[in-house]
């Protein structure tokens, strides 16, 4: 009972969405589906018994057109609403529904902790939920519209034959059980199936989208990569291969027992029953006999058809557990409310902050201890794999400390409200993004009003960004790629990384966060981009991350980290006097610059 509980309540919550967004499609077609059932009964077993004993008993012709006039507007009834559903409601209802699902996984998705795209089960719920949702909920409501008209049937059906012979019901109710329990065994293997090919398939399909995706066409074709890549595809069918064929042969070994024993063994003592009844017995009328052998068939395969619904209703479930639990997971930093950030540049303080990500054995960062004035230009300087990128996440609060806390105007950061604090922050990552949207939009990163144009403009301006965008006939109005738009541009890595620096020149902020905000500039636009940054963030608080150490120089404090730790902290000046590792890095990077 309660597992039957749990498949009840799974599909009430995915009916409950596709009523919430495609309410008129539902109902209508739920209703349609029964009224199909009284159809196909009326026209079939009722109306071979009527017509066939309606003449053996004597009834007028008259009689007989009647009731044929009356079928007849029922079947008109039933095209013209099968019309309305198939042709209109449907075409609308299924657009609707998709496109609130997407809207629901993808608010949810937008809503979760960074460090949960660390959790492969987390990928596995959410490309669960995004790709096949919408698919598993259609499937759902086509199973509660055959469940509804397979119920129908029995009942139209059943009763006809309760009335006209009881016993047959014995029969029937007998095939029933033994089709549940099969088809049970069959749903029980074949979800285990599915949930033993998942991880194959996710290799399968990320193969896939490599030779399809723009961003690995060069390598691909430069390279002999394509090998490992066909080897692993190649490796990764064989599994799912094996796994489909070890379910397959006991499935058909199940369904082939649970064919014979209801579709063959049962039927031959239908039929001899009934001829027995009305040869031997002579207690039924030809026109009865005609009419149950429709109403038995009928009953038989759409009793198999109801059985067979059940089976998928409890399959669906199954599937609908990896959903829940894709909307079960609760972040604990985004969305989170709280006070209001200053918002104004205001001492940030590290205390004792440590740092370890989701399944490392160890920390990225260690006892880190750091204050960052009001108005401060720091850069943080380091190897690969020192820390610096993890530092300043953990400044955006884009993940919790593991130990320690960090302070804004010496409260927890964690006390502000998550999109309070994040306001005020501009950034720009060294793995930034454009998206395929206007100039303008990839500059506001929102919608864009007009009241905008003039300060988005000026932003691209500070970035470098000039000259391309005078020689676009669209200005800021200009698609980016080629993807939807024909008009669309592809530009180049440095111009793309202007116009991701143009973010922060164009958003109110006390503090700017810059993770090799250059890497893909010439150093000529770098030195000029440098100096307007100086220039317009003179009062805004100042963090980059730079590897060419030529920008450093133009900070106040360079922190230096080695293996997550702070090592050296001081101007350019003071650290070179100590010959240590920053003048060490600075001296070998100057080299490649003297004649």
């Amino acid at each position: 009972m309660k597992k039957f509980l749990h498949v009840v309540s799974n599909h009430l919550l995915m009916m409950k969405y596709f009523l919430k967004f495609a309410p008129a499609y539902f109902i209508m077609n739920f209703l349609f589906c029964i009224y199909v059932s009284f159809i196909d009964m009326l026209t079939g077993a009722y109306s071979i018994k009527y017509i066939f004993n309606g003449l053996s008993e004597g009834k007028t012709f008259k009689d007989i057109l009647i009731f044929l006039v009356f079928v007849s507007l029922a079947m008109i009834v039933r095209h013209m609403l099968g019309a309305l559903c198939a042709e209109y409601l449907s075409a609308t209802g299924w657009i609707k529904l998709k496109a609130g699902m997407k809207k629901l996984i993808f608010e949810k998705a937008r809503r979760m902790d960074l460090v949960y795209y660390e959790t492969p089960k987390f990928y596995t719920d959410f490309v669960w939920a995004s790709s096949q949702a919408d698919e598993k909920i259609s499937e759902m409501y086509y199973s509660w519209c055959v469940f509804a008209a397979r119920l129908a049937d029995i009942i139209f059906l059943g009763g006809f034959m309760l009335v006209t012979d009881g016993f047959l019901m014995l029969f029937a109710f007998t095939a029933i059980i033994i089709r549940l329990v099969f088809n049970s065994l069959i749903v029980k293997r074949r979800y285990k199936m599915h949930v033993e090919a998942k991880p194959h398939e996710r290799e399968r399909d990320y193969i896939s989208r490599v030779f399809y995706l723009a961003d690995y066409a060069k390598e691909i074709r430069l390279s002999d990569i394509h090998k490992t890549l066909f080897k692993r595809l190649k490796d990764t069918m064989s599994r799912i291969w094996k796994i489909n064929d070890e379910a397959g042969r006991k499935i058909t070994v199940y369904w082939v027992i649970s064919e014979l024993s209801t579709g063959g063994f049962l039927d031959f003592l239908i039929y001899l029953y009934l001829c027995f009844k009305t040869i031997v017995k002579k207690t039924l009328k030809f026109g009865d006999l005609a009419a149950l052998i429709s109403a038995v068939w009928k009953f038989a395969y759409r009793a198999g058809e109801f059985i067979n619904v059940l089976t998928d209703m409890g399959e669906q479930s199954l599937y609908v557990d990896n959903f829940r639990e894709f909307l079960a997971y609760e972040p604990k930093i985004e969305c989170q409310t709280g006070l209001d950030a200053p918002n104004k540049p205001t001492l940030i303080s590290m205390k004792n902050v440590s740092f370890k990500y989701e399944g490392s054995d160890s920390c990225s960062l260690r006892n880190i201890n750091l204050d960052i004035k009001p108005y401060e230009k720091i850069a943080i300087v380091g190897y690969n794999g020192a820390g610096k990128s993890t530092l300043v996440k953990l400044l955006m609060r884009l993940y919790d400390v593991s130990e320690g806390e960090i302070t804004m105007d010496g409260t927890n950061i964690k006390d502000f409200a998550t999109d309070s604090y994040r306001a005020c922050f501009g950034s720009v990552f060294q793995d930034y993004k454009v998206f395929a949207g206007t100039i303008a939009e990839n500059v506001e990163m929102n919608f864009v009003s007009e009241d905008r144009y003039a300060d988005i403009e000026q932003a691209l301006v500070n970035s470098g960004f000039t000259n391309k965008l005078k020689s676009l006939e669209k200005g800021i109005m200009t698609p980016l790629t080629r993807e939807f738009s024909k008009d669309g541009i592809n530009l180049s890595g440095g111009e793309e990384q202007k116009i991701a620096i143009a973010r922060i020149f164009a958003k109110q902020c006390a503090c700017v966060i810059l993770d090799e905000p250059s890497s893909a500039l010439d150093p000529i636009s770098e030195y000029n981009l440098n100096q307007t940054m100086m220039t317009l963030s003179e009062h805004k608080t100042v963090i980059f991350i730079s590897h060419r150490l030529s920008t450093t120089c133009m900070a106040d404090r360079i922190i230096m980290l080695e293996n997550g730790e702070i090592i050296e902290d001081g101007s350019h000046d003071e650290l070179m006097m100590k010959h240590g590792k920053y003048a060490e890095m600075f001296l070998k990077q100057s080299e490649k610059y003297r004649v």
